[in-house]
């Protein structure tokens, strides 16, 4: 029975028909030929497929099929197969796999290939085409070692339900819209995978950067090639990157994302190199990084950043095996200026975009507005009849950028910054008075021309709004009202209004996660913009599964959307009275956020742990299910950082404290990899399971108040023992 139980995995052994019309097709497995299936065999793109419930029960194999997932589940010798129907991707104790065609369903049966469960438990198959004979010998090999996730096996709990059917609770289920699509649409920062058309939304045209290559890069077939290196321009000497192959590269595709990131993917090849590269400062670049992005089939992935609308151009040498990714310089070809007695406004042009930066370091005199990787070509001049300014003078540095100072004197106008295809408007303006901002040091200079209590001002962090404010008294009315633009990269503006209350509000409309402090220095209070990262010991990210229009399950009276984020607030509550912690929510109310968003929030936040709350429902027949579980996946993306702790012991811990605290029935750990919100983020990151609703004991137990507190503090416990790790 043994024996047999191996042939489940047999089935999918390698096996590359040679043609695509059959017969009848045979299988043989150990000398015995299997009949009287309920679905006859069937060939896929020259592979063959069999049926997965007849030929596994025969065996004496354990099979389940969830058909929420579509999904069957396979389990032989203390391991897990799970193939999904209609995915190459299939999952090999938690481990990704990709076939070489996907499981289909004929009549109500889930057919599977025979492909890569032999190369894994080393089983012996052989194909006849001229009997259309599959043969296969389970005792003709031993299985491998080295299990992709071998070490994870042991904390791996799956469930044996009454019906003798095995069954895996996967809340992957609920993102599989969020899963890469064969043709990509470019709608969100998701890394799609190699091969696929990518359409870039033509309403951020204008921001992005600019593909300039004149040559198209042609697909030649070789032998499987090894990344070497990757030179950096100090290594070249020229505004270009060098990825070095030690033999001819076969393809190349390359596609710049929405958010200007341009991927460079080298296909059949194996890399050598990995993580963050050296960038130059007169490079229109904030980070390169380099991966295997796969291993089936085998891609190199080269990410490059890219700040402002610069132009690349990506070449590759006739032998193959020098490929180039060259960047241009933005020349400002002209500064034109106007007044039209009310404002002061000058017109910065460019070949493309120009990326800028406003410094007030040179005040009283002058204002400063740097030009990142940029040649000055344009000259000094006058502003006729100027109120704010009469003058500038251009000039270029020695790290790439150029640079116009615009003098204003000793008064201190309010400005506004405008975009158009090629240019930036830089206008000078009544408004604000008193106040002026320094990009350079992220700081906010407001005149003491009144007096407050910097201790007392109320500080409204609303992160997921892109906004942050702090509530001045009336009498800094004296400053004005109006809006301050930015646009740094960190903040949009900055504005001033007087509220019903007399007080002031003055926010900060931001483009990413911001904290700010307030400290006074000689004549000025100085508000200072700075990254969570840089301020708190620890950063917490806390997701509320599920929201708005997507409920989650609903069973007992519970609704999963409104229960896990009670606890969450709770959560929080510990959290905020926490000295050492800053957290954040993905979502604080009944709001939808895509599962793709909240990794990018606690990725952008740059937080130390991510814990995504979640309650577990099961179909009528299996309303007995109770207990407490967490998933978790160690990430591409996390190993690419250095962390006390990964997701896997973040996971023991937090399933450790929550049954400690609530005396839960403990359903162990499981592997996730298809969780968006665990495969996207960067950190540790756990998505915790609460109980099951369809339990209607557990479900009572659940919706009371003491019990969600006690989830809560079990999930503070989890979070605290965890941070200590990281020398709390």
């Amino acid at each position: 029975m043994r024996q047999l139980l191996t042939f489940i995995f047999i089935l999918t052994c390698f096996l590359l028909i040679p043609f695509t019309a059959y017969g009848q097709i045979r299988l043989i497995v150990d000398g015995q030929e299997l009949y009287e299936l309920s679905t006859p065999v069937k060939v896929q793109d020259g592979r063959v497929l069999v049926p997965a419930r007849d030929v596994f029960q025969r065996v004496g194999g354990e099979i389940g099929w969830h058909s929420g997932h579509q999904q069957v589940t396979i389990r032989y010798n203390g391991n897990v197969l799970v193939m999904t129907v209609g995915s190459r991707e299939a999952r090999l104790n938690g481990a990704l796999i990709m076939m070489q065609v996907a499981p289909i369903t004929v009549d109500g049966s889930t057919l599977i290939p025979l492909r890569f469960p032999a190369e894994a438990f080393g089983f012996d198959v052989s194909w006849s085409g001229t009997n259309q004979t599959a043969t296969v010998n389970s005792t003709g090999g031993e299985a491998k070692n080295g299990s992709p996730l071998d070490d994870y096996i042991n904390d791996i709990n799956y469930e044996y339900e009454e019906d003798n059917s095995f069954i895996v609770f996967d809340p992957s289920y609920e993102d599989e819209t969020e899963k890469s699509e064969p043709v990509w649409q470019g709608n969100n920062n998701e890394l799609p995978p190699p091969g696929v058309i990518v359409n870039v939304p033509t309403n951020s045209a204008n921001a992005l950067a600019r593909d300039v290559s004149t040559a198209e890069i042609q697909t030649i077939p070789h032998p499987e090639t090894t990344i070497t290196a990757i030179q950096t321009p100090r290594e070249t000497g020229a505004q270009a990157y060098v990825v070095v192959a030690s033999s001819p590269i076969t393809e190349v595709n390359y596609f710049l994302l929405p958010d200007n990131r341009l991927v460079v993917d080298i296909t059949n090849a194996i890399s050598l190199i990995s993580g963050n590269h050296y960038v130059d400062s007169s490079m229109p670049l904030s980070a390169v990084r380099a991966s295997q992005f796969s291993n089936e089939p085998r891609v190199t992935r080269v990410v490059f950043e890219i700040v402002g609308a610069a132009e690349y151009n990506i070449t590759l040498s006739a032998d193959r095996r020098i490929l180039t990714i060259s960047f241009s310089n933005n020349r400002i070809l002209g500064v034109f200026t106007q007044s039209d007695g009310f404002s002061d406004t000058l017109h910065i042009q460019g070949d493309v975009l120009p990326s800028i930066r406003i410094s007030t370091e040179g005040f009283p005199q002058y204002i400063t507005i740097n030009i990142d990787n940029a040649i000055m070509i344009a000259q000094d001049g006058i502003i006729p009849n100027g109120i704010f300014a009469r003058s500038f003078v251009t000039g270029q540095r020695y790290d790439g950028s150029a640079y116009i100072n615009v003098y204003v004197g000793d008064y201190w106008p309010s400005f506004s910054i405008a975009h158009s295809t090629n240019a930036v408007t830089f206008m000078l303006h009544h408004g604000i008075t008193g106040v002026r901002y320094d990009s350079v040091r992220r700081e906010l200079h407001i005149s003491r021309d009144f007096e407050m209590d910097i201790t007392a001002l109320m500080h409204i962090d609303e992160h997921l709004q892109s906004r942050y404010t702090i509530v001045l008294p009336p009498s800094a009315e004296v400053l004005g009202r109006g809006i301050l633009g930015v646009f740094d990269g960190f903040i949009n503006d900055i504005s001033l209004n007087r509220y019903n209350d007399g007080n002031i509000h003055l926010t900060f409309n931001t483009a990413r996660t911001l904290t700010f402090s307030v400290t006074t220095q000689g004549d000025y209070y100085i508000i200072r913009a700075e990254l969570p990262r840089d301020v708190f010991p620890f950063i917490v990210v806390i997701d509320p599964g599920h929201g708005g229009s997507d409920p989650g399950a609903m069973h007992n009276g519970i609704i999963e959307k409104d229960f896990v984020l009670e606890v969450s607030h709770k959560v929080m509550h510990f959290l905020n009275n926490d000295p050492f912690i800053r957290a954040y929510m993905t979502r604080e109310d009944d709001s939808f956020v895509s599962r793709l968003r909240r990794a990018e929030i606690a990725n952008e936040i740059g937080a130390d742990l991510f814990i995504s709350i979640h309650v577990n429902a099961v179909n009528e027949h299996l309303h007995h299910v109770h207990g407490i579980e967490t998933w978790y996946s160690i990430s591409e993306l996390e190993q690419m950082y250095d962390h006390p702790i990964n997701s896997r012991q973040l996971a023991q811990i937090m399933q450790r404290n929550k049954i400690a605290q609530t005396g839960a029935h403990s359903r162990n750990l499981f592997v996730g990899n298809n969780i968006v919100v665990l495969r996207e983020t960067s950190m540790p990151a756990v998505l915790l399971e609460l109980g099951f609703i369809t339990n209607v004991y557990e479900s009572a137990i659940m919706n009371t108040t003491q019990y969600k507190w006690q989830l809560a503090q079990g999930i503070y416990n989890g979070i605290v023992e965890a941070l200590g790790s990281h020398g709390r």
